[in-house]
């Protein structure tokens, strides 16, 4: 038996590029669209095949790292090229199925022995297996990961600082204060405005949907912290409705300088853009 899957196992490695080539055969049997396959993925895949033919004669200890490394660089090349996650297992079993075709058709040719037959499957299937779930893992870490590094560009974004004079700037500010941005607003402003060198800060709420006694909690915590930095925190944009709605809860911005309008503001300091 343990010739006969060393034959085996050979045979598979001098036909793994034939193999590599067949998935692509095999999917468009079974109505699949197939890509044009590039050097890349004729190596991936070979490679693949490659570690199958080894694992039927080699120890598990040896070959099975070999899979797990295939499929995390697999699960990693799939996120980076947008490849869809269920598209992706699905096309795992393509390479079962050309895998056990080929086996079958030696099988055929060589009268390989049941036992034979039985040790490989025992082999195979669960290597691939094996691989399918490093895959599976890579790819939820490195999506993951990708959109982590997206989300954080938006928070940025979400939280610009613009310099308007050597130490005036402004905050617009757009979009709903939770928790979680509160305190990005306030780790954002903080920094900004010390490597600026700000003096006076202007928030703008032009943008802001709703202010609620929660959002006024985590804008006077944003305002406070400035003024422990010597920062003049100047509130604006402040429509009607908010305005109402502020009034309507008892929220008091006592001690707090508020311009209704931040165009005006800025010009009565006279650092506002005149008109072209």
């Amino acid at each position: 038996m343990e010739r006969q899957l060393h034959e085996l196992g050979q045979k598979i490695l001098t036909h793994k590029y034939d193999l590599a080539r067949k998935i692509d055969e095999v999917k468009a049997e079974y109505g699949e669209p197939v890509s044009e396959l590039t050097d890349q993925v004729l190596k991936l895949r070979g490679d693949l095949f490659s570690y199958f033919g080894e694992a039927l004669y080699q120890k598990m200890e040896d070959v099975e790292p070999r899979f797990i490394a295939w499929g995390k660089m697999s699960g990693e090349l799939a996120v980076q090229y947008e490849f869809p996650l269920d598209m992706a297992l699905k096309s795992t079993r393509f390479f079962r199925i050309v895998l056990w075709d080929f086996i079958r058709n030696e099988i055929h040719n060589e009268s390989f022995s049941v036992e034979t037959v039985l040790k490989a499957a025992s082999v195979i299937d669960p290597l691939l297996d094996e691989t399918v779930h490093a895959f599976s893992v890579a790819y939820v870490e490195n999506n993951n990961r990708v959109l982590g590094l997206a989300r954080e560009a938006i928070e940025e974004l979400s939280v610009p600082v613009v310099r308007l004079t050597r130490t005036v700037a402004v905050l617009p500010l757009v979009g709903t204060i939770d928790t979680h941005r509160s305190k990005l607003i306030m780790e954002t402003s903080l920094q900004k405005c010390t490597e600026l060198q700000v003096e006076h800060l202007f928030i703008d709420l032009s943008g802001v949907p709703v202010i609620d006694t929660m959002v006024a909690h985590n804008l006077f915590k944003v305002i406070n912290s400035l003024k422990l930095l010597g920062v003049k925190v100047t509130l604006s944009g402040m429509r009607p409705e908010l305005a109402q709605t502020v009034v309507s809860l008892g929220i008091s911005f006592e001690g707090i300088s508020i311009s209704g309008n931040l165009y005006q503001e800025l010009e009565a300091m006279g650092i506002a853009q005149q008109p072209i």
